[in-house]
């Protein structure tokens, strides 16, 4: 322990390394001339690899492995430091910690064998959130340490350890500390980051932790390819900030709800390896640590680099501490100081600093590996243990137990007229015991055992991303090699079959199945307990997947599949020589049809849409349908989208009868505010993958007024119009609300046009003028509630009621939904609907809704009879009934468009993208005749 100490001081503070270091090993302080842990300084990624490449120019101990591109196309780098016999053995390690990750064909003696002989594999990470400045600074110290250090306890470690090193960003990482160190003078640099101009993840920003089962970015793809797929290791560290008020930092165990779908050892796991955590720090005399409801933080959500380990049976750590650059203040909480089981030895209100955070961090990375060495043979049988297990479930009639079964039990044991018997515990009861088997266990609530996803749903393409994010996570699947008979119907050979016998069939059943989160208050009739995040998120749902479970097995031979899936190409008839009236009909139902029509007007053609359905050869085709005219440049293009896109296309040799649109290249703008809005961030992605051009505008462009002259439409996303009414989680699925906008001779010029705020004074006038003079304005989630407040569109809000003569919204208690999945419907006749299923899945969070109050407005999506709720957990959504959650209202020549429901959350919601595309395009059409 001395030793330790004294390699901790070495390492923050400066001082030389005791004489039981490897002598050639630099310090950070000698390659970058800074402490770890020094006041006013912040690494950036450039000096993190410079360290790194020094050590790894020193040591044998210490491998640097290249894990992909980051957005920017820096490299993103990961240190994997063990004993050099390890590293010499390293691929032979990482096989033996795949294999057991992955479980298929390995039997428990084989697993013995295996866990017996490998390392384990520990991932400890850093500056997933850029600003999160303390957690960059400690690695390049947990390394250093790591390498350096001689004492018994590093060399245990490091023979039985390997351990992997992730900066998790950086490009943000770079930008982030560029941006506080900009000023020469330390005294200037400021206390913290709420000045930064723009999000520090290039589209995302904070949402970056929100991408770990879509796996829509770069980095997330580099980062799960190794958690997942190629590495698998057992336990993962991610690191962050901050520390609740009046402590250090937040460590496990975390408080209910756990999500029902993963592998109970996970959970055990975890309280075992944070229990282990809160020692070390105890024995060190390290105060400050709280856990459980010392925090808000739950093991519910599959979207975290950290929640995602725990359906794939690894151990995620989270760690949230304090730490500023500049010396900040623990505060005195009063509650905080009364010792308990979340928080055994309370922190001294008072002074602190880097330096001190990067002492903690430096002890944590000791205890979680110390554990890990002690414990390397049963992480790795563990992990096979675990994925046996899912393998064993899958190939099994099993059940998952959630709220919904519970609430069965009790109905049904009512309508036999029988009565439970109270228990002494919070209220529970006995009930007669044949339900267990009879209501729990009903064979027609089984869960899967494959999943069966056709080829020829109405838009298999963005089904097909929906199994690349599957893939992505080291989902197994794979198509029938020939036509098979499965839940009730028959299917063509090249469907694709998902089994849930897998080692991952916990993430397989999170992705395809609701989220039945349990009602959650503080007591009865008492306040809801907000989820930590989303409590529904069904990818199958959010992107409109077409799909069938089988709950007896497929079994059909299939062929594996693997890596990115592509939708198979479609051949394409010819349509005629140019010149004549023939062309093709691309159908609006598909996602990418969008991406080829942005590529045809990029070339100058000319597109157009038909606004009622068609009947031509026998083939049916829904309201929106896109024409192209027949000519060889557009053949180039057609044939590529057929082939690149798998886009269903029909050649025609004349263009049908039927009203139709003419469609212009639209002149797109996308509002966005000093420090950057996640919202605009991710629709800049979902563009970007679309190739449809578009600008940025921030407030100085609008407030000059003239849009009109400029652009078609303007995207006002969550959060840009102020005073608007937000949604129940306070700004989780919005934008920043903490942004400091800094003078401007202290900024660089390539920022200081996006300063200013939208005002009701400049800005809102200067939108209503460009809707008045035929301008389109697409205003999304609590900007849409308050542009039609400002606006005084002709709309009410239907969550407001009547309270001691002053309307009110609903309580908390009356009406609560906390990000779920609710089921609207669409209107088929309205345009800003073509292409959407009947039924489409909304992200719903406290979002707002409308009633037309006036004439002229037109409801493409709403919410009717019911059942609403898909996927996670709404309070009476009875409120929501024959609500708009979009709709369009004119204004002057042009019209504003309100979407209550964020329909482009986390580029998440697919099956609703159809309405941002739409509005876009829409905005640019003009009627053509038939």
């Amino acid at each position: 322990m001395k030793t330790t100490r004294a390699l901790l001081l070495a390492t923050c503070l400066g001082f030389a390394a005791p004489a039981m270091a490897q002598e050639a090993v630099p310090t950070p302080e000698k390659v970058l001339g800074h402490r770890m842990g020094e006041d006013r300084y912040v690494p950036t990624y450039d000096e993190m690899m410079a360290y790194w490449k020094a050590l790894a120019a020193s040591s044998d101990r210490v491998k640097l492995v290249d894990i992909g591109p980051s957005t920017e196309g820096r490299r993103q780098v990961m240190a994997v430091v063990s004993s050099p016999e390890n590293l010499a053995k390293l691929d032979q390690y990482r096989e033996i910690s795949r294999s057991l990750g992955a479980a298929q064909g390995i039997d428990e003696a084989r697993a013995r064998v295996l866990a017996a002989t490998g390392k384990a594999m520990v991932w400890i990470d850093a500056g997933l959130h850029a600003s999160e400045v303390e957690t960059q600074t400690a690695m390049i110290a947990q390394v250093h340490d790591l390498v350096a250090s001689d004492d018994p306890e590093a060399t245990k470690i490091r023979n039985n350890v390997v351990t992997l090193f992730v900066p998790d960003n950086p490009d943000g990482q770079q930008f982030v500390a560029d941006w506080y160190m900009r000023f020469k003078d330390p005294m200037k640099r400021e206390p913290d980051f709420k000045s930064l101009p723009r999000l520090y993840h290039p589209y995302v920003g904070h949402d970056n932790n929100r991408d770990f089962y879509m796996a829509t970015q770069v980095e997330t793809q580099n980062m799960v390819r190794v958690l997942y797929r190629d590495w698998r290791p057992q336990i993962v560290m991610n690191q962050h900030q901050t520390g609740p008020a009046g402590t250090v930092l937040f460590l496990p165990p975390f408080r209910d709800p756990f999500n029902y779908h993963y592998e109970p050892l996970v959970i055990s796991s975890l309280d075992e390896v944070g229990a282990a955590l809160q020692s070390r720090l105890l024995s060190e005399n390290k105060g400050g640590a709280t856990t459980r409801s010392g925090a808000h933080y739950d093991t519910w959500y599959n979207g975290n680099l950290r929640t995602s380990t725990y359906f794939h049976n690894a151990v995620g750590i989270l760690v949230e501490i304090i730490g500023s650059p500049v010396p900040e203040t623990i505060p005195f909480v009063p509650e905080r100081q009364v010792p308990g089981n979340d928080q055994a030895l309370p922190a001294k209100p008072g002074p602190w600093s880097m330096a001190q955070s990067v002492d903690y961090s430096l002890s944590l990375a000791r205890g979680l590996l110390t554990y890990a060495a002690n414990n390397r043979e049963k992480l790795l049988f563990d992990r096979w243990q675990m994925g046996a297990n899912g393998i064993a479930k899958g190939s099994s009639d099993s059940w998952t137990i959630s709220k919904d079964r519970i609430e069965a039990a009790h109905a049904a044991l009512a309508a036999r007229g029988g009565k439970p018997k109270p228990v002494r515990t919070r209220g529970w009861s006995e009930i007669d015991a044949d339900l267990y088997d009879t209501v729990l266990h009903d064979p027609a609530t089984r869960d899967a055992r494959d999943y069966i996803v056709p080829t020829d749903q109405h838009d298999f393409p963005t089904a097909a991303k929906f199994l690349t994010s599957l893939s992505r996570l080291g989902v197994e699947m794979g198509r029938a090699e020939k036509p098979f008979t499965a839940a009730g119907r028959e299917w063509p050979a090249g469907t694709y079959i998902v089994p849930a016998a897998q080692a991952y069939r916990a993430h397989v059943l999170d992705m395809f199945e609701p989220q039945h989160y349990p009602n959650n208050f503080a007591y009865p009739g008492g306040p809801p307990i907000p989820p930590a995040d989303a409590s529904g998120y069904t990818p199958a749902f959010q992107m409109g997947v077409s799909f069938a479970r089988s709950l007896d097995p497929v079994t059909v031979a299939t062929r594996p599949v693997s890596g990115d899936i592509s939708p198979d190409a479609l051949p394409i008839a010819e349509a005629g020589a140019e010149g004549t009236a023939g062309g093709w009909l691309v159908s609006h139902e598909q996602n990418d049809a969008f991406r080829l029509v942005n590529r045809l007007q990029a070339a100058g053609i000319a597109v157009s849409a038909y606004r009622t359905p068609l009947s031509v050869a026998g083939r049916k085709a829904a309201p929106g349908a896109w024409f192209v005219p027949v000519s060889a440049k557009a053949r180039t293009i057609v044939e590529d989208g057929a082939k690149s896109l798998g886009l269903t296309i029909q050649a025609v040799p004349a263009a049908p009868q039927g009203e139709r649109l003419a469609v212009r290249k639209p002149r797109v703008a996308m509002v966005d505010l000093y420090g950057g809005l996640h919202p605009t961030g991710w629709l800049r992605w979902i563009l970007d993958g679309q190739e449809l051009p578009y600008s940025i505008v921030y407030p100085q462009e609008l407030d000059k007024g003239g849009l009109a002259k400029k652009f078609d439409i303007i995207v006002v996303p969550d959060a840009a119009i102020p005073n608007a009414r937000s949604g129940v989680d306070g700004g989780m699925f919005r934008g920043r609300f903490d942004s400091r906008q800094p003078d401007a001779k202290d900024m660089p010029a390539k920022y200081r046009a996006s300063l200013g705020d939208i005002t009701a004074e400049k800005t809102l006038p200067a939108l209503r003028a460009f809707a008045q003079n035929g301008g389109t304005i697409l205003a999304m989630g609590s900007s849409a509630s308050g542009l039609s407040a400002a606006l005084e569109l002709p709309v009410a809000d239907p969550l407001m009621v009547e309270k001691d003569g002053k309307s009110a919204p609903l309580t908390q208690t009356q009406f609560y939904v906390p990000g779920a999945l609710l089921t609207a419907d669409a209107s088929a006749a309205d345009p800003i609907a073509w292409g959407l299923n009947s039924k489409v899945d909304l992200f719903y969070d406290g979002s707002p809704v409308f009633r037309p109050t006036g004439k002229g407005a037109s409801v493409a999506v709403s919410f009717g009879e019911g059942p609403l709720l898909h996927s996670g957990w709404a309070w009476h959504p009875e409120h929501l009934k024959d609500t708009a959650a979009v709709l369009t209202v004119p204004e002057g020549k042009g019209k504003v468009i309100l979407v209550g429901p964020e329909i482009a959350l986390r580029a998440q919601t697919q099956g609703a993208f159809k309405i941002l595309f739409n509005a876009i395009a829409l905005s640019a059409a003009t009627p053509q005749g038939n």
